[in-house]
Order: C-alpha cells, then structure tokens, then sequence
C-alpha cells in the first residue's frame, strides 16, 4: 500500500495528496455489472492486476459528444471515479503508467465492444476530517 502524502491542518483535519482518475463509458448493463465485479475485485484482491486501487465510485452522466468520423453520440454515460493514493515520490510517469494499465484492462477485459474508452486524470486534494476532535490548547 503507498504510504500517504499528508498535511495536518488544523485539529482533526488531515490533507492527503491524490490523483483523480475518471473512466467514461456508455451505461449498458453488462459494463455495470462486469465493471464493478472487476474493480471490486481490484480492491479485493489485487493479485492479477496491474493496477492496485484503494476504492472507487460509479455514477452516470448525459451528454452528447462528437466521435470518430464525425458522429454524434447522445447517450448516458457511467463515470467511475478512482482516487490513486500519491506515493510521497510517485512522479508524472509513474501516474502515466498506472492510468495506462488501467485503461488497457478496461479496454480489454470489459469495454471491448466500444470504439473509445475516454479516461481523465488530474492531481486532486482530498481533506479528511475526524468528527469530535478537541482542540487542546
């Protein structure tokens, strides 16, 4: 497991250094159900895989975008958003990598029918806070 990059704030808050990564694929039930029995099994046990993932989330979108050729997709889109826990030296190749292994097992394992897998990802801050922290002065 990477050891967290960490910043203490103020009593009881706690700022981790993350990426953000987003994977876009049209909704169809078997991605939905293949998909999350595959990251699933990621956190689970990540024996097998080229990525190691801490956790992630589903949700959908709509929208319409331009594809090859000029074609018009209209249609409601699942996002999985996967927070990569930053390695106190993990550098830009080394996010390259992990976003690249994840979009090839995606690719190829789940969404292998589809024309693109569109993958986003951005440097995020994530703040945590512990409840009924005191202050003691």
């Amino acid at each position: 497991m990477a050891e967290l990059t960490s910043i203490e704030g103020e009593a009881g808050e706690q700022i981790k250094g993350v990426d953000c990564v987003e994977i876009y694929l049209p909704k169809k039930l078997a991605h939905l159900s293949e998909l999350y029995n595959f990251l699933r099994q990621i956190v689970t046990d990540p024996t097998g895989s080229l990525v190691v993932l801490n956790g992630f989330s589903i949700y959908e979108v709509d929208g319409c975008f331009r594809g090859a050729g000029d074609q018009l997709w209209e249609e409601r889109s699942l996002v999985i958003r996967v927070l990569l826990v930053r390695a106190g030296a993990t550098d830009e190749p080394q996010l390259r990598a992990r976003v690249r292994d994840l979009g090839r097992e995606i690719a190829n394992k789940i969404a292998v029918k589809e024309e693109e897998v569109w993958i986003c990802d951005f440097p995020q801050r994530v703040t945590l806070f512990r409840p009924n922290t005191n202050v003691i002065l």
